[in-house]
Parts: structure tokens; sequence; C-alpha cells
């Protein structure tokens, strides 16, 4: 990726950078969602409209105004990002309005984030269309765990803590070394090979069976595929190259 400095903005309000916000559209998916739910009455459907339906788009309008600080940030570094190329390139486009509905009907501030990086990355880099709208899929589906557990397999020797585990240990499986690597998943065996297996069913790990055993310099070898990699790169911070 070409990296030049870009023009500073002055104004922080609230503009789509493409030409044409989508929020109207946006507003519209959320109206339908909320009136596709059972309504056996004016006041369900009033109690409906201010539980969800308020909140949804107050989430979207946060998360797209995230955005949109994100892109003022980091215009600076890629003239990619400048407002011009941003209103021709249809990738970002098509990513932001999708990211924007997907952010809506999470309650998970990493899953933004993972969202929030997958459009900048979108104008960022040259992708396939087709790889795109597979990433935008894993991206729907895949929750936070399986992007921490896809950028500890990528490189293991990254994780201090994954490579302090494995440092100690002759023979050891890899769900030791992920559950060093992330808390979370300690003592939580049936739902780290749930997401391994999910991983691997998508083409984005190879060899990454927790259960098997194998020495510790086996244990910190890399087990993402290529198209793990870039899929990891896509919802990838663009500044510091690591997922929420």
């Amino acid at each position: 990726m070409g990296v030049k400095p870009g023009k500073t903005k002055k104004s922080r309000d609230l503009e789509a950078p493409v030409g044409n916000r989508p929020e109207d559209f946006l507003n519209r998916g959320i109206k339908a969602a909320v009136g596709a739910l059972p309504v056996l009455g004016g006041p369900l459907n009033e109690f409906i409209a201010f539980a969800i339906g308020d909140p949804a788009q107050e989430r979207r309008d946060d998360f797209m105004q995230a955005v949109y600080d994100r892109i003022l940030d980091l215009e600076k570094e890629f003239d990619q990002l400048e407002r011009a190329n941003l209103r021709s390139n249809e990738q970002f486009q098509a990513t932001f309005i999708q990211a924007s509905r997907l952010a809506v009907s999470t309650a998970s501030d990493e899953k933004r984030k993972i969202l929030q990086n997958a459009i900048l990355n979108s104008a960022l880099g040259s992708i396939d269309e087709n790889v795109r709208q597979i990433f935008m899929t894993f991206v729907e589906r895949f929750t936070p765990l399986h992007a921490a557990i896809l950028q500890v397999f990528n490189n293991p020797a990254a994780n201090e803590a994954a490579k302090t585990r494995a440092a100690h240990l002759s023979m050891g499986g890899l769900g030791l070394i992920i559950q060093a690597a992330i808390p979370d998943l300690q003592g939580q065996d049936a739902l780290a090979n749930r997401l391994v297996s999910d991983l691997e069913s998508s083409g984005l790990l190879n060899g990454a069976s927790l259960n098997v055993t194998m020495t510790g310099q086996g244990l910190m070898a890399s087990r993402t595929t290529e198209l793990g990699r870039a899929f990891l790169q896509f919802i990838s911070d663009p500044q510091t190259g690591t997922v929420p």
C-alpha cells in the first residue's frame, strides 16, 4: 500500500465520507426489522420501537461517527482515505453499508471494532470482490474470540503468554497455548474446540487441533492458511496490525 500524507480536515461534523450517506437506507432497514416482529397492539409496538428500534439507531449512529472520526485521523497517513478517493471506491462504500448494518445487531465493542477495521482496510487495500464478500460473511459469523484465536495461531511466538507457556513444555497440546494466550478460554475446552473447528472448516486454519501432542517448538509454528492471513489483515487495525 502506498502511504502518503493526506489533507487535514477542520470539521468533524458527521458527514459520510462518500457523497450520499447510507443513513436513510439503514433507517428503513431498522424500521423494517422492527416492523417484522409480531405485534399485538399499539402499546407493544411503542415498546418495541422504544426498547429496540431507538437504541439500534443510536448504536448505528455511534458506529458511523466512530468510523468517520477514525478516517479523519488516518487520512493524514493514507491518501486512499481522502474524500475524493472514497467517493470512487465502491468496495469501501459496500463494506461501509454492510458493516453499519452489522454494527446494529451486535452488543460487542470488539465486534464493532473489527467491523470498523474491515471498512478501513477495504479502502486502503486492493482485494478481489469475491474475496471481500466472503470475508464479510466471515465477519458476520465469527466472534471476537474467533479473531483472537486466528491471531494467536498466525504467529504464536508474538504472544508473550503463549511463548512463555511453550518454553516450559517439552511436549504439549495447542490447547495449552490458546488458554495461555486467551484467558477467557481457560477451562472452556468445548468452546475452544468449536472455535478452532469453525476456522478450520472455513479454510483459515490448518493442522490446529487443540488435542494433538507436539514439541514446544511445534507449538510455536504458524497454523494460518494464506486465506487466513489475508482475512486477518482485513480485520486488523491498519496501524497496529492487531485485532481487538
